[in-house]
């Protein structure tokens, strides 16, 4: 079964090689067969917080003969991992406040050996917040186009420490340092979304001091950005 998400592959091409690793909000289970089938990984556990979809993931993994590889389980999140059973998570394809909630609910996985691919499909800017504010490291950052939107997936650790960034960071992240035409796109739509949030509330008084913050970034991105505009 070839996926053609883009989204999938490049998570599973950031994951890189593994013995063992969790997909989280699995789905059908595409991307675990896709891991197996490829040889990045030798073990997949595979979660969803639904049974329909569990049901489908099975038929799947059937299919393709990869039950002894490829673990089903019923849980929330991560609550149904046990710390350090797996080398690496994947959360792909929810808002980013709900990626940081399930992190919030394991704080196992705060350790250093561990590897987290990330993929929000919204508020990346509040994911990139919590990351930050609690530790961990962003490795690297793709740009994906996917049915006419545009998308980051992550390469994440923790390291314990508070990295120097600039006041862009939340919004961009490192998506320049890696600079495709998606992530290029991606970040010109945010630029784009950042000035009209600051016409709205340029005329008001009590949002001042966010209008200056906002000031602060769009300079700082359009800096980024000279080169390809």
């Amino acid at each position: 079964m070839p996926i053609s998400n883009k989204r999938l592959l490049i998570a599973a091409e950031l994951l890189g090689q593994v013995k063992s690793v969790a997909d989280i909000g699995t789905d059908h289970a595409f991307l675990p067969i896709h891991l197996i089938r490829e040889g990045i990984a030798e073990k997949v556990i595979a979660c969803d917080i639904a049974e329909g979809p569990l049901s489908v993931a099975k038929a799947n993994i059937i299919k393709y003969g990869l039950a002894e590889k490829i673990e089903l389980r019923l849980a929330n999140g991560l609550l149904g991992l046990a710390p350090n059973e797996v080398e690496a998570i994947t959360i792909l394809g929810m808002g980013g406040e709900t990626i940081a909630d399930i992190l919030t609910d394991a704080p196992w996985v705060k350790k250093s050996d561990l590897i987290l691919i990330l993929q929000p499909m919204s508020c990346d800017d509040r994911l990139r917040e919590y990351l930050f504010r609690e530790g961990f490291e962003i490795l690297t950052e793709v740009g994906v186009e996917s049915q006419n939107r545009f998308y980051t997936v992550m390469k994440v650790r923790f390291d314990g420490n508070l990295p120097k960034v600039g006041s862009e960071y939340k919004y961009i992240g490192k998506l320049l340092e890696n600079p495709n035409d998606a992530a290029i796109t991606f970040v010109k739509n945010r630029l784009k979304s950042l000035k009209s949030c600051m016409d709205d509330i340029k005329n008001v008084e009590r949002k001042q001091e966010l209008f200056k913050e906002l000031e602060i970034v769009v300079h700082e991105i359009e800096k980024f950005l000279v080169k390809y505009i």
